[in-house]
C-alpha cells in the first residue's frame, strides 16, 4: 500500500495521512545519474545529488529516521490543507517529497470527467506535481535532490552543508537596496560563515516578491534595535550588522511568551 502524507504548520505530530493507494501516487524519477553533493557542483540535465548514509548525518525530519506504520498518524482535516508545507509519499521503501505552494491548493468550480458529470462548488483540491523535490530511499540510507534551497525546510540543519557567495553574489547582495554600506566595510570584509549565510539569504530573497521583502526588513528592524538606518536601508558597519540583517532575511528572531525576551535561534530546528 502507498501512503501520501502532509506535513503541516504547528506543533505536536504533524505528519498527517491524506490518501492511501495499492496504486503509485508519485511517479519516481530515473535515479541512473547521481553524484555525490557539493555546493560547487552544477548538476546537467537528468542528474541527481546524492548524500550517503544520510542518517548519520543527523538531518532528520520527524518521519524517516522512524518505522514507519500508518497507524501512527491522524487523518488531515479539510481545514489543514492550507496550512500543508509539503508533502511525502511512502512508497515501498522510497519516501518522495514534493514541496507545497498556494497553487497547488485550488478554489474553483470543477467538473469530474466521468459517464455521470458532476458540477462541485466550493471543494478545494489538491495539484500533486510531477517534481519531485526529494527522495529519500530508507533501504540503502540515501537522499537524493537537485536543490538543496528546496528541502531545507524538510530536514533540519542540512543547510548547513550550504556554498559559500562568490565574490560577485556577495557584491550583489550588499548591493540591495535596502542595505548600505559603512564608510570602513566592504564585501572584502566578509567572512566564510556569512559567505554561505548570503548565498542562501539570496535563494530565500528569490522566492519573495517586493510585498514579502519589505515585511522581511519591517521584522528585522523590530528585532534589531541596535542596527543603524538610513532611511529604508539597514547600515552595515561590522560582520556582526551583516549577520543580523541576515539572520532576518531567515527569520531566525523570535520572542519568548513568558518573559516576552526577543532572541536570535543561531540555528533552526524544525518542531515535529
Amino acid at each position: 500500500m502507498n501512503y501520501l502524507l502532509a506535513k503541516v504548520k504547528g506543533r505536536g505530530n504533524s505528519f498527517l495521512k491524506v490518501i492511501a493507494s495499492r496504486q503509485p501516487i508519485l511517479e519516481i524519477p530515473n535515479l541512473d545519474n547521481t553524484v555525490d553533493y557539493s555546493p560547487n557542483t552544477l548538476l546537467d540535465t537528468g542528474e541527481w545529488f546524492k548524500i550517503e548514509d544520510f542518517l548519520e548525518c543527523s538531518y532528520h525530519n520527524g518521519l524517516i529516521e522512524n518505522t514507519f506504520s500508518i497507524t501512527d498518524y491522524n487523518q488531515i482535516n479539510p481545514n489543514q490543507y492550507s496550512d500543508i508545507k509539503y508533502l511525502c509519499c511512502k512508497q515501498g521503501n522510497l519516501f518522495l517529497f514534493q514541496k507545497m505552494s498556494s497553487t497547488q491548493l485550488l478554489s474553483k468550480k470543477w467538473i469530474n470527467i466521468s459517464d455521470s458529470p458532476t458540477l462541485y462548488r466550493d471543494k478545494p483540491i489538491i495539484v500533486i506535481n510531477d517534481i519531485i523535490d526529494a527522495i529519500y530511499n530508507k533501504q540503502e540510507d540515501i537522499l537524493y535532490f537537485k536543490d538543496i534551497v528546496k528541502i531545507k525546510q524538510m530536514f533540519r540543519g542540512i543547510e548547513e552543508l550550504y556554498r559559500e557567495a562568490t565574490q560577485v553574489e556577495v557584491d550583489s547582495f550588499l548591493s540591495k537596496d535596502f542595505i548600505s554600506l559603512g564608510n570602513e566595510f566592504t564585501s572584502t570584509n566578509v567572512k566564510v560563515a556569512n559567505r554561505r549565510r548570503i548565498a542562501l539569504a539570496l535563494d530565500t530573497l528569490d522566492s519573495f516578491d517586493e510585498e514579502e521583502i519589505i515585511t522581511i526588513c519591517d521584522y528585522t528592524e523590530s528585532y534589531c534595535v541596535n542596527l543603524i538606518k538610513d532611511g529604508d536601508k539597514f547600515v552595515v558597519n561590522s560582520e556582526e550588522d551583516l549577520k543580523q540583517v541576515l539572520f532576518g532575511i531567515e527569520q531566525r528572531y523570535y520572542t519568548t511568551i513568558i518573559g516576552n525576551e526577543k532572541r536570535a535561534a543561531n540555528s533552526i530546528i524544525e518542531i515535529s
